[in-house]
């Protein structure tokens, strides 16, 4: 059996290293843990990190931490992001990201804990943590727990109402929402109306005002627009659909995400309504199974849950916490639920 297979059977430790090497144990901690302070030759520290490469060597985390006191845990508090298809990508994203350097997540869900996950949270502190990342499924204030000096957090998708001049990582909602806007005035269309979420919705706001910049750009008075606000369910896209329907008849819905986009086509469908034939309909999120399944499939914007994720495991890897808020793109997605409208079509 070769080195290597039997390598496999148990764990390599750095003795096994120096003795491939021929080198001392601590020349091999020396070089494996990058210790410039300490004279090594090039030809002996490329010896041993081929060595490491051969028997396929892995660090003890554990015993580097003890030895120099630092973690290489980081802590992801999710609020509702777990059970999420689409928004539990942050965890992945940041995974994704911590994982090649060594760092492993653990992840404590807080939704529904009487103390909105203090005490695990607290636990995840004594445990020593590298680092914490708060994260949820739409953008919205979290609570989070005093953590000591020295211990980075970053909040993702969401921002604390309890810390000043926090790291934030959000999705660009104004530029998502502009561009969607975008992509509907410059298919044809004039006489638009706007489903959004709740009013006093922060990604309801940053979108609305996304679709405002879009309009004044594409020649379109925004007060124009009409605009109706539900809650991001399908029975609120449908109602609010219907009682559209009911006063006029717009050439395009955009709606605040993919679910009131859904209600929208099934208020279409039952006032004998096709889209994108007589309406056009945009949704946000691109959520999974879902906006690319429908009949007509969805012109929407995709969230960048990943890309998020990832994005704060690299900022928790920098010597430096990065102060302030980082907004991700979003992504237009066209499909064929937004077409031109008919009169134009007819030119």
């Amino acid at each position: 059996m070769s080195e290597r297979k039997k390598a496999v059977m148990r764990r390599v430790t750095m003795k096994d290293v120096a003795r491939r090497a021929g080198v001392s144990q601590p020349t091999v901690s020396f070089v494996l843990n990058d210790r410039r302070d300490v004279s090594v030759s090039e030809a002996t520290r490329e010896r041993v990190l081929k060595a490491a490469r051969d028997l396929d060597f892995q660090p003890n985390r554990a015993a580097q931490s003890l030895r120099s006191n630092k973690s290489f845990v980081i802590g992801v508090i999710a609020d509702r992001v777990v059970s999420q298809p689409y928004a539990g990508q942050i965890i992945v994203g940041v995974q994704q990201a911590v994982q090649a350097a060594g760092y492993v997540c653990f992840v404590v869900e807080t939704w529904e804990t009487p103390d909105a996950g203090q005490a695990a949270v607290e636990n995840l502190l004594r445990q020593g943590v590298a680092g914490l990342i708060y994260a949820a499924p739409g953008p919205e204030p979290v609570h989070a727990v005093e953590a000591p000096d020295g211990i980075p957090t970053i909040f993702v998708n969401c921002w604390p109402a309890n810390v000043p001049d926090p790291t934030l990582v959000l999705a660009d909602e104004y530029q998502g929402g502009r561009d969607a806007a975008a992509a509907t005035f410059a298919a044809g269309h004039r006489h638009v109306v706007y489903l959004g979420g709740p009013h006093d919705d922060y990604a309801c706001q940053e979108r609305e005002r996304g679709m405002v910049d879009a309009a004044i750009e594409a020649g379109v008075d925004p007060a124009t627009i009409r605009r109706e606000y539900g809650t991001y369910q399908v029975s609120s896209g449908h109602d609010l659909a219907l009682a559209v329907i009911a006063d006029e008849t717009p050439t395009a819905f955009i709606c605040g995400n993919d679910r009131m986009a859904v209600g929208a086509m099934m208020a279409l469908q039952s006032a004998g309504l096709q889209c994108p034939r007589d309406v056009s309909i945009v949704g946000f999120d691109d959520q999974p199974d879902l906006a690319d399944q429908l009949h007509p499939p969805l012109s929407t914007v995709a969230l960048p849950h990943l890309q998020m994720g990832v994005l704060a495991g690299e900022m928790m890897l920098r010597d430096e916490e990065p102060r302030g808020r980082h907004l991700v793109p979003c992504r237009y997605i066209g499909r064929g639920s937004l077409a031109a409208p008919r009169s134009v079509d007819a030119r």
